[in-house]
């Protein structure tokens, strides 16, 4: 395998995938990385989800997609592309209702007793 620098790459790389199902049309995607700035932004995400199921295991965190980066160092590079998983709320895992994704939701701090 020939890797960006023209040089024979090792096929066999770390690699993180995460499966992402969109609320709207219920459509499943993989969102799968190589890079390390996209195997940080999964790690994030993972724990994240982990200080979520310690607080309440029913629930899984909803994230968006979303597209950030940096400015290189190196001025050849240039604006390196990051990927983002924005937690923007939390669905019970034993229901297929679409979750409410909306702020109001996330920002309900209601004691249950």
């Amino acid at each position: 395998m020939q890797g960006l620098s023209g040089q024979p790459q090792d096929p066999w790389q770390h690699q993180m995938s995460v499966v992402l199902q969109d609320t709207a049309s219920l459509e499943i995607f993989t969102f799968s990385t190589t890079s390390n700035t996209g195997r940080r932004a999964v790690g994030n995400l993972l724990r994240h989800y982990e200080r979520l199921r310690r607080a309440d295991a029913s629930l899984y965190p909803i994230v968006r997609l979303k597209s950030g980066g940096f400015q290189h160092k190196d001025p050849r590079v240039g604006w390196v592309a990051v990927p983002q998983f924005v937690v923007v709320g939390k669905a019970p895992k034993d229901t297929a209702v679409k979750p409410d994704s909306s702020a109001a939701s996330d920002m309900n701090d209601e004691l249950p007793f």
